[in-house]
C-alpha cells in the first residue's frame, strides 16, 4: 500500500496525521505519521497501526512483520526501507496498538528526491501476520448507505444514530466515500463496545479499550457532544472496582471501631456507676467521720482546753 503526502511542509510540527485505513490479511492498518524534536533532532516519525488491536481482549494479540518504506521519486532502488521479511513480527494488542519508528528519517535528509513538489511517498508492506488468543475477525457485513460493505452488527447502531443525532454527521458531508465508511466504522466500533459492555465490566483494560477506539473516532471530527459524556463517565469506571473495594474496607474498618467504642462505653458506664456507689459510701462514712492529726497525743483534759 503507498499513500502520498501531499503539502508535505506545511504539516504541524509535533501532531499526528493519519492516512486513510487499508485491510489486509484480515486486519485493519493505517500509518501514523508526524515530523517532530526526537533526542534533538528534527524527524519524520512513522507508525503502523493496528486498528482491530484495541478491541482485543486481554491475551489476544496480532503478530505482524512488516516494512515502511521512504520512496525514493527519482530512483526506486534508492528509497529509504526499514523492515523485511525475515525481521522479528511486532506484538500487536490492546495495550501496544502501534510500532514502528519515532526518528525513521531526519527532516534535513528528508529533501529531494524523497520530497517532489512537496509531495511525499510512503509505502508499508506487510510479509505476515498471524493471530494469537483468537481467530481472524471474519464479520458479516452489509451495505450501509452505499458506502460500501461494513459489519452487519454496526448497521442498525449507525442507523439510529443517524436519526437521532443527524447534525452530529453534518460534517462528513463533503469528504471522500472511503472516509465517510472508516468514519462510521470507527463510530460503530464505539457504539457496539458500549451497547455490549456493563458497567461491572469496565476494569482496566476494558477502559483503556474503550479510550483506543475513543480516540480513533474523534480524528474524525464528528460532532459527538451526545455521546461523549456516556464515554467519559464509562472511562470514569477505570478506579471504581478499587474505590468499591477501599470503600468495602472502609466500612469493616468502621464496624471494628465502633465495636471496640461501644466495649469501652459500657465498660466506662459500668465504671461510672462504681465511681457513683462509692462517692455515696464515701459521703455516709464521712457523717460520722472525725477526721483527727494522727500524730497528736490523745491526751485526757483535752474537753478542758488543757492537754495532759
Amino acid at each position: 500500500m503507498a499513500w502520498t503526502v501531499r503539502n508535505f511542509s506545511t504539516l504541524t510540527f509535533n501532531i499526528r496525521y493519519y492516512p486513510e485505513v487499508f485491510t489486509a490479511n484480515h486486519c485493519a492498518w493505517r500509518l501514523v505519521i508526524s515530523r517532530g524534536e526526537i533526542n534533538n533532532n528534527m524527524s519524520l516519525a512513522i507508525y503502523l497501526q493496528s486498528t482491530d488491536a484495541s478491541s482485543l481482549p486481554q491475551g489476544c494479540s496480532i503478530w505482524a512483520a512488516y516494512g515502511i518504506t521512504v520512496t525514493n521519486q527519482i530512483s526506486r532502488n534508492e528509497s529509504l526501507t526499514y523492515g523485511d521479511p525475515g525481521r522479528k513480527p511486532r506484538k500487536f494488542c490492546a495495550n501496544s496498538t502501534s510500532w514502528g519508528y519515532p526518528s525513521f528519517m531526519p527532516l534535513h535528509e528528508l529533501q529531494w528526491p524523497y520530497i517532489w513538489n512537496d509531495t511525499c511517498m510512503i509505502e508499508v508492506e506487510l510479509f505476515s501476520v498471524t493471530f494469537e488468543g483468537f481467530e481472524p475477525p471474519s464479520h458479516p457485513k452489509d451495505d450501509f448507505k452505499d458506502l460500501g460493505k461494513i459489519e452487519k452488527s454496526f448497521v442498525p447502531l449507525l442507523e439510529e444514530v443517524c436519526l437521532w443525532h443527524p447534525s452530529s454527521l453534518d460534517c462528513i458531508k463533503n469528504k471522500s466515500r472511503r472516509f465517510n465508511k472508516w468514519t462510521f466504522i470507527a463510530l460503530g466500533r464505539v457504539l457496539q463496545f458500549l451497547k455490549n459492555k456493563k458497567w461491572k465490566d469496565m476494569n482496566e483494560e476494558a477502559c483503556q479499550q474503550l479510550q483506543h477506539l475513543w480516540e480513533e473516532l474523534e480524528m474524525f471530527r464528528l460532532d459527538l457532544s451526545w455521546l461523549e459524556p456516556l464515554v467519559e463517565s464509562a472511562l470514569n469506571m477505570k478506579g471504581y472496582h478499587e474505590k468499591i473495594e477501599k470503600v468495602k474496607k472502609l466500612k469493616q474498618d468502621l464496624v471494628v471501631t465502633e465495636t471496640k467504642m461501644n466495649i469501652i462505653k459500657e465498660k466506662l458506664a459500668h465504671t461510672e456507676q462504681n465511681a457513683e456507689m462509692i462517692r455515696k459510701e464515701l459521703v455516709n462514712i464521712e457523717e460520722d467521720f472525725e477526721e483527727r492529726d494522727l500524730d497528736a497525743k490523745i491526751g485526757y483534759m483535752q474537753k478542758f482546753g488543757v492537754d495532759m
